[in-house]
């Protein structure tokens, strides 16, 4: 899996209406019958995201599986101006590539770190579907299920997961705080209610179990998490916290 970063000059252009334009632009530049084939997709082997700093925009591209890595890698290499519709046109000023192998989650899995508490921060809107309808408040089997989904379809290729497994997990995770806001994503006319913020959750059992979380969690930082990952929602970073330190610290 490769994360690149393409760094601009800061757009002054809401995050979630550039998402969806550098969305549209990525599709533009690759091969119509590719794409087509991409959105008869389970699960994309894409995902994208906009982070808006205070002097500079970027737009991050995570490609999660060696065939989109083949076909799209060298295009992205390859771009030194966007043009996104109506605005102006747009110059990289670099590009930061960065790797997560399967050698790299094994490590994880394999690991004796025994942590407990973990924090993740949801960069862009994030959101989930159940039973037809939105969720804008994160639970953790609805967590758990959607980085299994993903990892299952992606890296094991596994188009179910085991719900015995996922079952086990959200009995054996608690959220211990949190700090979130209702956010909306807009594609197009839709607006798709979400959330934005913090939550910490912790994990009781054997050490195998919390290395299974953290490993998922480090794949969630590249293949995002919940619904329409693709147009830059689920954006999310592991915060990496001791324990002691978080039994002490509140998000007040």
């Amino acid at each position: 899996m490769k994360k690149l970063v393409f760094t601009f000059k800061r757009i002054d252009h809401p995050a979630q209406d550039l998402a969806v334009k550098f969305h549209g632009f990525l599709m533009e530049q690759l091969d119509s019958d590719y794409v087509d084939y991409l959105h008869q997709q389970q699960t994309n082997p894409y995902a994208t995201k906009v982070i808006q700093g205070k002097e500079n925009t970027q737009w991050v591209v995570h490609l999660l599986t060696d065939d989109i890595e083949d076909k799209v890698f060298m295009t992205l290499l390859q771009i030194k101006e966007v043009s996104l519709n109506d605005l102006p046109k747009l110059s990289v000023e670099k590009v930061e590539i960065q790797e997560l192998g399967a050698d790299k989650l094994l490590e994880i899995f394999n690991s004796e770190e025994n942590q407990t508490y973990f924090s993740i921060i949801f960069e862009t809107p994030t959101g989930f579907k159940s039973q037809g309808s939105y969720v804008i408040f994160p639970s953790m089997r609805l967590i758990f299920q959607s980085l299994m989904q993903k990892y299952g379809r992606l890296v094991e290729n596994q188009p179910e997961i085991e719900e015995d497994t996922l079952d086990y997990l959200s009995e054996h995770s608690t959220i211990t705080n949190y700090r979130l806001e209702t956010s909306y994503f807009r594609v197009h006319r839709q607006r798709i209610p979400a959330f934005r913020g913090k939550l910490t959750f912790k994990v009781q059992g054997a050490q195998t179990l919390k290395a299974y979380v953290k490993m998922l969690l480090t794949f969630g930082e590249y293949s995002g998490l919940g619904m329409k990952t693709s147009l830059g929602m689920g954006g999310i970073k592991l915060e990496e916290r001791k324990d002691r330190f978080i039994l002490r610290s509140s998000f007040a």
